[in-house]
């Protein structure tokens, strides 16, 4: 394909405020158009699509970013973390089970939905690395299968996790039913949210959440992505300059959404939008910051813990996880 060719991209259909406007057309890309398309955002079973390499553009969990490219998958990445959460916030406990601090969750039952998902990985790193957690003695119960092998942990062993017995209960209801002891999993779900506040047989280990991710904030410098952009490494071989294209549109659709809330035109639901962005400004920066140098101590620690916990057999390096002209971001 010559690069002077116009590039029809397949893009998908992302709802975060920072994508909008490259969605809305707002960005322009020499030399590419964009077309609203679907690629895989999970990987509980083999994706050819992501595997060979016949796609656009991708918004992938990030649990499945470094298994794929040590995999030899025909994908990479770009800088762009396209979602972010934090992991705190995640974790619910009974309170019936004797679990006080972190630390209790040693030989506890754990409840994920999957293993291998951005979220889990993150926070079990920060169980460990933080609060001293032995995470080899928590016993995991999942409800899927992760596609990519587990290799051992520090203890040398294969991470094992114990299939729910009936996976057509919910890991929340799970929970609300004392089938296991506690819970870490993503939940983007606003009723299961309700129903876990509401209970009084659970609660969050960390019921000061918001203050944990800010306190995370100021010593590492980042707030957890959980989401990045990919594309087809077949492309980024066909076109090298496109990667970098694309990185410097996402860079300017973020920077127009910024400039939406901040001049009261975003149209969203929440009162006083504006004033909350000023005060996110005013108290964390950007903590949606784009590009390798801005997130290298975030892209270093979840390497780390995708190593210690077996989901990859060693550390992958920059050149490996991200498209060339990237990688001076």
């Amino acid at each position: 394909m010559a690069a002077t060719q116009t590039l029809e991209l397949t893009i998908p259909s992302m709802t975060y405020d920072i994508m909008r406007p490259l969605l809305e057309n707002r960005v322009p890309i020499d030399g590419v158009t964009l077309k609203i398309g679907q690629a895989p955002v999970m990987v509980y079973k083999d994706e050819p699509t992501l595997r060979e390499g016949n796609f656009g553009l991708g918004d992938l969990n990030l649990g499945y970013w470094p298994q794929a490219i040590e995999a030899g998958w025909e994908l990479t990445a770009l800088p762009v973390f396209s979602k972010r959460k934090g992991a705190y916030q995640f974790i619910f406990v009974r309170t019936d089970r004797g679990i006080n601090s972190p630390k209790d969750l040693e030989g506890k039952r754990v409840a994920a939905r999957s293993y291998g998902t951005s979220l889990t990985i993150w926070a079990r790193g920060f169980l460990q690395h933080r609060f001293g957690v032995d995470i080899t003695k928590m016993k995991w119960v999942d409800w899927v299968d992760d596609f990519f092998p587990a290799y051992p942990m520090a203890d040398g062993k294969p991470p094992a996790a114990e299939r729910f017995g009936d996976t057509k209960k919910s890991v929340v209801d799970a929970l609300l039913d004392g089938d296991v002891d506690a819970l870490i999993s993503d939940i983007s779900d606003g009723q299961a949210i309700q129903a876990l506040k509401k209970s009084p047989n659970v609660r969050r280990l960390f019921p000061n959440y918001p203050d944990e991710d800010y306190k995370l904030y100021q010593e590492t410098g980042f707030y957890t992505a959980v989401h990045l952009m990919v594309m087809s490494k077949k492309l980024d071989r066909e076109r090298p300059e496109l990667a970098r294209q694309l990185y410097q549109a996402f860079e300017k659709s973020k920077e127009l959404a910024y400039t939406d809330i901040l001049n009261d035109r975003a149209g969203f639901g929440v009162l006083y939008l504006r004033e909350h962005m000023e005060e996110q400004i005013e108290k964390w920066g950007d903590p949606f910051k784009q590009g390798i140098k801005a997130n290298q101590h975030m892209i270093d620690a979840y390497i780390q813990y995708n190593v210690e916990q077996g989901h990859i057999r060693g550390p992958l390096s920059n050149q490996q996880l991200f498209a060339a002209s990237t990688l001076d971001t």
